[in-house]
């Protein structure tokens, strides 16, 4: 019997998919439909029984030179090649060549930061010195470099690659990271990195020119990191040698915080200048950071910072602790409130939503002092000072969300910046409900969402995120309309269904590199049924925001109008005769069957005087249609 259920479950399954497919089959690009030929991916949203990438290891020797503000460097990789290609070439990326004279980018920056870009003294591919000046050996674009293999690296086999290399940490144009003034550095974006290469594109070849992100594979990573000796490096990973760094007080304070839930000051900037926090006498010490399977690795470093930290459990079935940090200088508008604000976030996100343990052993946050923005990185987020606790809660939240999508979940950004700039506005849209009474981050999105939504400029979901060159579109397509669009199928489904979705979209593909059409696919598949209803308007076409009241029946029925084809929740008001007021709400889930239009049932025994369709958490770009008053 048992094995019957399960061929009938298997069966249910082959069909949903068949079915969600052949809805969708115009919609799937060519190399995805080859991605499900090759069984790299299944129709289900699953990853296939051939799916596979690739992954590397890296040594690095790394010194900052404050004084100039250089950062030169010295590694050893060893790339592994899991597909079933021949690999001819190897594609790394030199990010800080975006401040290379003549490069593209993004935006301007100060002329001053303009300069050589990453600066490769020597390179080597198995051993073999390779010359950068011939260019059959070697090719440099805007920010990636090509090497072509004279030996192609064969499926299952690995090479090892050395470099050695320096460039100036900017301090005028900080893009991302840099030199943010008062010995104050966050190191991002900054060794030579292997490209992804896997079963959709093959090679990554997106430059990189500062608006779109992050495509990593899951490495493992051996840093060391010089330092004068009076600077503390902060970094992703695990610090191998604290015990031959930090003196017995700041370590048997580290030890209180990693095991206990209340916010611990592990030092002060005053005991940093009075040498109380570090037992050296060296000119220089070195950091030893390790980390494993993680898509990328950054660090930080100043001399005299405040450091808070704290650590809670994240999972209950486990105990395992998380140990969330803020490091920050004097005269703070509200870090100093940070490391408590974090921990919030850790909780939240464990607990509530994604209710999925936070995935990573500490999270630090540092304060370059600037006076908003922020950036992530596994492990780290670089963060500016917000004027109040409520701003500090929402960028520490937000910041921290990206440990899910795209770190956790390894999501190609720079093709679709929506599967984590969205999931990180959506996921702390409740937080901060519960943080801030009367907060308008809801309605700051709906309101976003109206300024862009059936404007020229307007992008699709699915419009590749790095050919979007005008940065409202970009913001609205990475930012505004997915977090909208994940908070409106969350209505459609209902919190369990929701939550039953996305945590099986989580187990299924985190440490891989999902795509939408595995997202899709996936709530589809717990779903039960095809959603491409709701995909479909939102994600790949351009509509819009707007519902309306056609008619108001003599028994009280009040059809509500889809006019621009966007499933969204309708919430109807009526005012009666007798001075009363009802409200009528129907789920997202009522635009299913993909009717033009529903019917809402208002009181039929009682007298409408006038009609009001909308809420202020809904957009509707026109309201002209939105009231109807009964005569």
């Amino acid at each position: 019997m048992k094995k019957l259920i399960q061929i009938v479950l298997t069966g249910v399954t082959v069909l949903l998919s068949v079915v969600a497919f052949s809805q969708i089959n115009n919609l799937v690009p060519l190399n995805v439909k080859k991605a499900y030929q090759n069984e790299t991916r299944s129709l289900s949203g699953a990853p296939g029984p051939a799916y596979w990438q690739n992954h590397t290891k890296y040594e690095i020797e790394t010194e900052l030179l404050v004084d100039s503000s250089n950062l030169k460097g010295r590694e050893n990789v060893v790339y592994f090649n899991e597909s079933p290609d021949t690999l001819k070439k190897i594609v790394m990326r030199l990010y800080p060549d975006i401040y290379k004279k003549g490069n593209a980018r993004s935006w301007p920056i100060n002329p001053n930061a303009v300069g050589e870009g990453m600066v490769i003294e020597q390179l080597k591919v198995n051993g073999q010195d390779i010359d950068l000046s011939n260019k059959k050996a070697a090719a440099r674009s805007a920010t990636n470099l090509y090497i072509f293999l004279t030996q192609p690296l064969l499926p299952g086999d690995s090479l090892e690659i050395f470099a050695k290399w320096h460039f100036h940490v900017s301090e005028d144009s900080p893009v991302r990271m840099g030199n943010y003034g008062h010995n104050r550095f966050f190191i991002a974006y900054w060794y030579p990195q292997i490209a992804v290469y896997d079963d959709i594109d093959g090679w990554d070849q997106i430059e990189y020119q500062g608006t779109v992100e992050f495509y990593n594979d899951f490495n493992d990573y051996d840093i060391n990191v010089t330092v004068p000796a009076n600077y503390v490096v902060w970094a992703t990973g695990t610090l191998k040698n604290e015990k031959e760094l930090f003196n017995h007080q700041v370590l048997k304070r580290l030890k209180k915080a990693r095991e206990g839930d209340e916010v611990i000051k592990i030092f002060t900037s005053d005991e940093s200048r009075n040498n109380k926090v570090l037992k050296s006498k060296n000119e220089k010490n070195i950091w030893h950071f390790t980390a494993s399977r993680i898509p990328d690795f950054t660090f930080a470093t100043a001399p005299h910072f405040n450091w808070d930290a704290s650590s809670l459990v994240v999972d209950s079935a486990t105990g395992r602790r998380v140990f969330v940090d803020a490091i920050y200088p004097d005269s703070t508008r509200s870090f100093d409130k940070a490391a408590e604000a974090s921990r919030e976030s850790i909780k939240y996100f464990s607990f509530q939503m994604p209710c999925w343990p936070f995935p990573y052993p500490h999270i630090t946050a540092f304060c370059n002092g600037r006076r908003g923005g922020g950036m992530e990185s596994p492990m780290m987020t670089n963060d500016g000072d917000p004027s109040s606790n409520t701003w500090l809660y929402g960028l520490l939240a937000h910041e921290n969300a990206h440990t899910y999508f795209p770190f956790y979940m390894g999501t190609n950004e720079r093709k679709y910046a929506w599967m984590d700039e969205g999931w990180a506005v959506y996921l702390i849209s409740d937080f901060l409900k519960e943080k801030s009474k009367g907060s308008s981050y809801a309605e700051r999105g709906v309101y976003s969402f109206e300024q862009m939504n059936g404007q020229e400029q307007e992008p699709t979901l699915m419009t590749l995120s790095y050919l979007i060159s005008g940065y409202s579109s970009y913001r609205y397509q990475a930012y505004t309309r997915p977090g909208l669009a994940y908070a409106y199928l969350k209505d459609a489904l209902g919190d369990s269904i929701f939550l039953k979705a996305l945590d099986t979209y989580i187990q299924r593909w985190h440490g891989k590199h999902p795509i939408p059409y595995d997202f899709f696919n996936t709530f589809s598949f717990v779903a039960g049924k095809s959603l491409y209803w709701y995909f479909k308007p939102w994600f790949f076409e351009k509509a819009r925001a707007d519902l309306g009241i056609r008619k108001v029946t003599a028994g009280n029925e009040i059809i509500i109008e889809n006019y621009g084809g966007l499933p969204l929740p309708v919430v109807v008001t009526c005012e009666f005769e007798d001075g009363t007021k009802e409200t009528y709400k129907e789920s997202v889930s009522v635009w299913s069957s993909q009717n033009p239009a529903v019917i809402v049932q208002a009181n039929p025994d009682k007298i409408i005087k006038k009609v009001v369709l909308g809420d202020k958490q809904i957009p509707d770009i026109n309201k002209e249609n939105n009231q109807m008053e009964i005569n």
